[in-house]
């Protein structure tokens, strides 16, 4: 009976925090280049259920081992009712009757996501296991997944996927859930003119590099000033960067005289003086937000040539859909209320188990 109750409690805690987020998305709706966080919930890990003591079932459990795999570009996904898969994870091991893993830059099969160009990330990935428990190593990419759910590499067996329980177990069940982390979703906002400029917005991947007292910072919010020196800087204060260093313009220029080239050069009398830094960061799943739409890097910085627009003129909107977040806000509510619901009902019967049951 408890086992329910701590299930309704981890769900209100979660369900919680996903509400916070949601709040601080409504909050930044106008925020120049604000991007949507999203909370990645996850299960206690999938243990199986055994009957104890019991007739076994009519019908066995055990069926025709049947995989159904499908190609996922580089990745692999599965599912079968003959059995189960098993995963490692920070909470201990989970079974399920379907998965998807890719190959690991060691060799290992592991979960995955994908990263903002849609390629597989597999750094926070589970490892997938045998049937004997064991972690899944293979030499190079080009593996095979049989329709018994065997890994083949180079014509030969190197894994047995599907693990096939007893006639006693019934099925699997879990603990609870708990917030995984948040994910920052950095698709593109709208752009909108504002005839300054010193407006900028980026149309495609990139960041702005901007020098700040705790380092260098990465942002999308280009809504830039000059200060008494003549360096654009940010409304904080910190320098837009370029390649020599922070940007400087001529005291006495005229701003008909000045304009910012679609792939940032600095253009002033006709005359490139700088490049503006941009960087496509490709692991985005590294950056952590600093706040005031500034961002680090948790992880070193795997970055590609620059590909986008800069647009003077313009800043770009946040990606927040208000109509959408606010249909999630109420949903994420009532699904706290659900829960909250559940953990009274338990209370009830707990304490009619404390003061009536003990008296019969």
């Amino acid at each position: 009976m408890l086992r329910g109750l701590y299930t309704a409690v981890s769900a209100m805690q979660t369900t919680q925090k996903k509400l916070d987020v949601a709040s601080n998305n409504m909050a930044n709706v106008n925020t120049t280049g604000f991007k949507k966080d999203v909370l990645i919930s996850e299960s206690f890990p999938e243990v199986l259920i055994k009957k104890i003591n019991g007739d076994l079932p009519a019908e066995p459990y055990i069926r025709t081992l049947q995989v159904e795999v499908e190609k996922d570009g580089e990745g692999f996904l599965l599912s079968t009712e003959g059995g189960y898969f098993m995963a490692e994870g920070p909470l201990g091991t989970s079974h399920s009757s379907f998965t998807s893993f890719a190959v690991d830059e060691e060799g290992y099969l592991k979960t995955f996501t994908r990263d903002v160009h849609g390629k597989i990330d597999t750094t926070e990935g589970n490892y997938i296991l045998d049937a004997g428990g064991n972690r899944i190593l293979v030499e190079g990419n080009d593996i095979e997944i049989s329709q018994q759910g065997q890994v083949v590499t180079n014509g030969q067996v190197v894994a047995n996927l599907v693990t096939r329980p007893g006639f006693n177990t019934i099925g699997t069940i879990n603990s609870g859930l708990r917030m995984e982390k948040i994910q920052t979703y950095f698709t593109q906002g709208a752009m909108e003119e504002t005839g300054n400029s010193l407006d900028l917005a980026i149309e495609g991947n990139g960041f702005f590099k901007v020098n700040t007292p705790m380092g260098e910072m990465y942002t999308r919010n280009g809504n830039f000033s000059l200060n008494n020196n003549g360096e654009i800087i940010t409304k904080e204060g910190y320098y837009l960067m370029g390649q020599f260093g922070s940007i400087l313009l001529a005291e006495d220029f005229d701003i008909k005289d000045f304009r910012i080239g679609e792939d940032g050069a600095v253009i002033l009398n006709d005359q490139v003086i700088d490049m503006i830094e941009t960087v496509n960061i490709t692991n985005v799943n590294a950056l952590r937000k600093y706040g005031e739409g500034y961002y680090t890097v948790a992880a070193e910085v795997e970055a590609e040539p620059f590909e986008g627009r800069i647009l003077q003129g313009y800043l770009e909107a946040s990606n927040i859909n208000p109509v959408a977040e606010m249909v999630n806000m109420i949903t994420v509510l009532r699904l706290y209320e659900s829960n909250q619901k559940v953990v009274q009902a338990y209370d009830e019967i707990l304490q009619k188990a404390a003061n009536e049951i003990g008296r019969v």
